[in-house]
């Protein structure tokens, strides 16, 4: 198990020396970066107990603590990733825990005469150890499992808010960030299971526990590195549009702007007939990274106003309305001949989506076949 665990080792600090090299770094890739050293120092602290020798005093009490680190920092990478403003404050409001929970643990070994000594990855409790021994580390466990299910939620906001500002979800999606959530908490759950299994009921060795919980944080480690380095900033595409207007919750914008913009049925009406027409005039949609914000400059809108004709008129998102278009224009030029000298793919790009698997996706959401077999059908 030590070879695994040395091969995450390396493989996160081949990761962290890209990362620092990198041009033009964000505040996401800065929060990034810190996750990587977090977890990093976690396989370091697991290591080193398990394998090498003993830490005590301040250092295994910082190491020990650093879960309340890694949690938060991978929440506030997502946040950062999601378009929300990360500030100071919220970074400092988010890893408060880890601190108070270091400070805690401080005062309880003075006032207790208890010394921490770090073994196998834990504190194992003497013989005639305290009460809060036997509870130190639940402050770990709930943070965790609070974490995980912020993340899920935030990522749930944040497929709505692609369907409201997007017509396009190609690298904004971040499905990759949804499966290292959930791998962290099953992460969580398993380990949670090893260590109290070994702890308690000596199911398996309390090495071999901690051990299997540092392998598979090399394992996510590392799958997160991979896609993490890959991953633009979502938002940065709106950067020369008045991003200040656009409210990221999208259900604010479905509710609370919407009874306040003043819209009447009539001006609802009217405005959807100017979308049309400029929709069918000036085929806005055959541009791949048309976002909500370019259409309402173009409409002479606010985004507001877009998005709650769109809702309330044509009864679509800004995503369905926008590709439902580019669909309707797939299809004239697939039956058409004059378009046989391009491929499925070559027409998918021409009427504005970004891959061919979102085109067949979405063709055949919509027709019930796929283009290939509608344009064999034509002929």
């Amino acid at each position: 198990m030590e070879v695994f665990l040395n091969l995450g080792l390396g493989a996160g600090i081949l990761m962290f020396l890209v990362l620092i090299f990198k041009q033009g770094k964000k505040r996401e890739d800065y929060l990034f970066l810190s996750w990587i050293v977090v977890t990093l120092l976690q396989i370091v602290f697991y290591q080193i107990t398990i394998y090498s020798f003993a830490l005590q005093g301040l250092w295994a009490i910082l190491s020990f603590g650093l879960p309340l680190l890694g949690a938060p920092l991978l929440f506030l990478y997502i946040l950062a990733l999601t378009g929300h403003k990360v500030t100071w404050t919220t970074i400092a409001k988010h890893l408060a825990a880890y601190f108070v929970f270091i400070l805690i643990l401080i005062v309880l070994q003075k006032t207790s005469d208890v010394e921490l000594i770090a073994t196998n990855g834990y504190f194992p409790p003497p013989e005639k150890a305290p009460l809060w021994m036997q509870y130190y580390a639940f402050p770990l466990a709930i943070s965790g499992l609070i974490y995980c299910i912020w993340d899920l939620l935030l990522l749930k906001k944040h497929r709505k808010t692609i369907v409201t500002f997007f017509s396009f979800d190609e690298k904004i999606d971040l499905k990759w960030v949804t499966y290292i959530v959930y791998s962290y908490f099953i992460l969580f759950l398993l380990s949670s299971f090893l260590i109290f299994g070994a702890t308690q009921f000596q199911l398996f060795t309390i090495s071999n526990a901690f051990a299997f919980v540092g392998i598979t944080l090399s394992l996510m480690l590392i799958a997160f590195g991979f896609y993490g380095f890959r991953q633009t900033a979502i938002f940065s595409n709106l950067s020369t549009q008045n991003t200040s207007s656009i409210d990221l919750d999208s259900s604010k914008i479905e509710t609370t702007s919407y009874s306040k913009s003043g819209l009447t049925k009539e001006r609802i009406v009217l405005y959807g007939d100017q979308i049309s027409e400029h929709m069918k005039r000036a085929k806005p949609y055959l541009q791949d990274d048309l976002t909500l914000s370019i259409l309402a400059k173009q409409c002479d809108l606010s985004n507001v106003h877009l998005s709650q004709v769109l809702n309330q008129h044509f009864q679509l998102n800004f995503y369905d309305f926008v590709n439902q278009y580019r669909i309707e224009e797939s299809k004239e030029m697939l039956r058409s001949s004059d378009y046989d000298n391009l491929s499925v793919l070559g027409i998918a790009f021409d009427c504005g989506f970004k891959s061919k698997s979102s085109f067949n996706r979405y063709f055949k959401k919509y027709n019930g076949i796929s283009p290939s077999e509608f344009k064999k059908r034509k002929s």
